[in-house]
Order: C-alpha cells, then sequence, then structure tokens
C-alpha cells in the first residue's frame, strides 16, 4: 500500500489507512480544505517573555568574571595560603541542586 505523504494532512494518516486509489485523493483534498478554512495559527507572547528576554540582555552585558572577588583569590594562590574550605563547598553544591529540585 501506498501513501502519498506529500498532500497528508495531520491527523489524516489513520483515516487513510488500507484506502487505495481515486477515493484517497479525494479524501485528502477534502480534509485539506476543510482544514485550510477553519484552522489558524496563532503566536501570544507574554509579558514574561519581554522580560526573560530583558534579562538575557542584562546577562550579556554584564562582565563574566568579577575582579573584586578573584584578585583575594590570585593572591592566596601565588603566596601558597590559599585553603580550600570542603564544608563551605559541599554546602554550596547541596544549596545549588536544592535550587533546582523541581526541574
Amino acid at each position: 500500500m501506498v501513501l502519498d505523504i506529500q498532500s497528508l494532512v495531520p491527523g489524516q494518516s489513520k483515516a487513510l489507512l488500507g484506502k487505495t486509489g481515486k477515493s484517497e485523493k479525494k479524501q485528502t483534498k477534502r480534509a485539506s480544505a476543510k482544514l485550510s478554512t477553519t484552522d489558524s495559527d496563532s503566536v501570544n507572547i507574554t509579558n514574561q517573555a519581554g522580560k526573560i528576554s530583558q534579562l538575557i540582555e542584562q546577562m550579556k552585558s554584564a562582565p563574566v568574571l568579577d575582579p573584586d572577588r578573584i584578585s583575594p583569590v590570585k593572591e592566596k594562590l601565588s603566596k601558597g595560603d590559599y585553603k580550600i574550605k570542603y564544608q563551605q563547598v559541599a554546602n554550596k553544591m547541596l544549596d545549588f541542586e536544592s535550587s533546582y529540585d523541581g526541574y
């Protein structure tokens, strides 16, 4: 059995199974005409989408690194005085993971 996929309309594939010949083409044309006259596509952009785009622009303009936080760490590393606070690192990791609980 061969199906004409190019003129296939969404939701039509089950209706066409087992049918062949001219009746298949007539039904395809009828379904296309019905869908094109009754269905329409639309897009709604919410205020939230606008806020998200503003946040993205703010993030793009923000500096990648904070020099006030980096310079003390660099100094300690160069002197060999930098000590890792393992408990604090673990707690920060757990806090981060728990903030994405629903995702």
